[in-house]
């Protein structure tokens, strides 16, 4: 008997072109989600005309600044005046629960504590009052340089602040994103006998998606 020769069915032969089809298929669909949200963010920017928060640390209040020689700790307790401006026309800005200020001499921490939860309208400008207290190890030495730094009338302090917010547009809610801010200040003083002076400051930020 002679060889018998397999038979080709025409959906083999029009498997790759179904594969490539397909492929298309979802380039396409992936292309038109991009524009649909290119545009979004077009028309949000154009309409909204969007402009970042801005934070500065008007004045401080030193209470507490005990040193415990015994177990070398330092107890602070002090308040910050924190001015947070909203220059938008349209957007609001909540700010929610988990944040986190930190108050430090050259690397180590003086105090903490966190902002207040409320909700920021329209081109507002809000006071707020940070309390932040703690007790640290607080090693000789940086006593004798704190001692310096007093006496030059120049303490550098860094302060940290972090905290969650969610934009609102109108009425409705975008996804909350984290704002951290870091404040380089230097005051003459760090003496509960008078209020510190800030003689400089300098901010940094970031948002976290």
């Amino acid at each position: 008997m002679g060889k018998r020769s397999v038979p080709r069915y025409p959906e083999d032969e029009n498997k790759g072109g179904g594969i490539c089809c397909c492929l298309c298929g979802c380039c396409c669909f992936l292309l038109v989600i991009m524009a649909l949200v290119a545009g979004a963010v077009i028309h949000f920017f154009y309409t909204m005309h969007p402009k970042a928060p801005s934070y500065s640390i008007s004045k401080m209040a030193v209470s507490k600044f005990d040193f415990s020689s015994s177990d070398l700790t330092l107890y602070t307790k002090l308040v910050a005046t924190v001015r947070a401006e909203n220059p938008n026309d349209k957007i609001g800005i909540k700010y929610a629960e988990g944040s986190h200020t930190v108050v430090s001499y050259r690397g180590t921490p003086l105090c903490s504590g966190k902002l207040p939860t409320f909700f920021q309208g329209h081109n507002n400008v809000t006071m707020l009052e940070i309390s932040m207290e703690g007790r640290h190890g607080f090693g000789s030495g940086l006593q004798d340089a704190l001692e310096e730094s007093e006496k030059a009338g120049n303490v550098p302090l860094d302060v940290y602040v972090t905290v969650p917010v969610q934009l609102q547009l109108d009425t409705y809610d975008l996804s909350q994103i984290k704002v951290n801010v870091h404040a380089a200040l230097v005051v003459d003083s760090i003496s509960p006998k008078k209020p510190p002076t800030i003689k400089s400051a300098t901010y940094q930020g970031n948002v976290e998606f």
